[in-house]
């Protein structure tokens, strides 16, 4: 199937776990994803995951992203996202002193996940929007739950291409599966106003970094003065921080 034809599926069917039900019981899952059909019949911990096996959850969470694709920044990559995001259980679920769990899913998904983008002939941009959300999939949540400090969930945004869009796929991710947990949205919503409003203000660039003296590594340079705009800090300051970092760490 074409990246196109999907697409069509995806954004404009009212609750697209129809279509892959209706595959499923055709028999033409296999052919069309093996590492979407490998959900079917794994498990799930009862505890967190009371609705089935894998595969039910990720049907919820695709129609639970159906509700909300026309508000994400890429409606597309979002729908991919929630139909891939699982994909790793498939392969780490493993029951331990009587518990299953699914350590590491999240990164054991990304390459599952490629070769499905893959075969849907995928252009870079949308594989890559795609995987940053399967790995990072489960960290809003978590984050939310242990009110992690601002420079946390900051460092979390920026690591994804659509950071709106990573936080409606972890909502969906709470709302497609019993019990329901849509606790965190006010909390993280209120991070994601942080995060845009701190990517908004002036920043140090490399001519600034010139205009200091600083003239060799500046990549290196660059990378530190990013991570100081990520804990908060303004460009006056960060740019004062980054002249002694230069000279003392880098030895420039």
């Amino acid at each position: 199937m074409e990246l196109n034809e999907f697409a069509k599926i995806l954004l404009e069917t009212p609750k697209p776990s129809e279509y892959f039900e209706k595959m499923r019981n055709t028999g033409d899952l296999e052919e069309f994803s093996p590492e979407l059909k490998s959900l079917i019949g794994v498990p799930q911990n009862e505890i967190h995951h009371r609705e089935g096996d894998v595969w039910v959850h990720t049907m919820l969470v695709l129609d639970e992203s159906a509700k909300r694709r026309v508000k994400v920044k890429n409606g597309v990559g979002f729908m991919l996202s929630a139909l891939c995001h699982d994909f790793g259980k498939a392969v780490c679920t493993e029951k331990i002193n009587g518990v299953i769990h699914a350590y590491g899913h999240e990164t054991e998904g990304i390459p599952l996940a490629r070769k499905f983008l893959e075969r849907l002939q995928a252009d870079e941009y949308l594989t890559e929007y795609v995987l940053k959300m399967v790995e990072y999939h489960m960290m809003p949540n978590i984050m939310a739950e242990a009110k992690s400090k601002t420079k946390k969930t900051n460092k979390l945004f920026d690591s994804v291409i659509e950071p709106f869009d990573l936080v409606q796929l972890a909502i969906c991710d709470g709302l497609g599966k019993l019990p329901q947990n849509n606790a965190n949205e006010e909390f993280l919503m209120m991070r994601l106003r942080k995060f845009n409003e701190i990517m908004s203000k002036p920043y140090v660039t490399e001519n600034d970094l010139i205009n200091a003296g600083i003239t060799e590594r500046l990549d290196e340079v660059l990378e530190y003065a990013h991570k100081l705009r990520l804990a908060g800090f303004d460009k006056d300051n960060t740019l004062r921080q980054c002249i002694p970092y230069a000279r003392k760490v880098l030895k420039i």
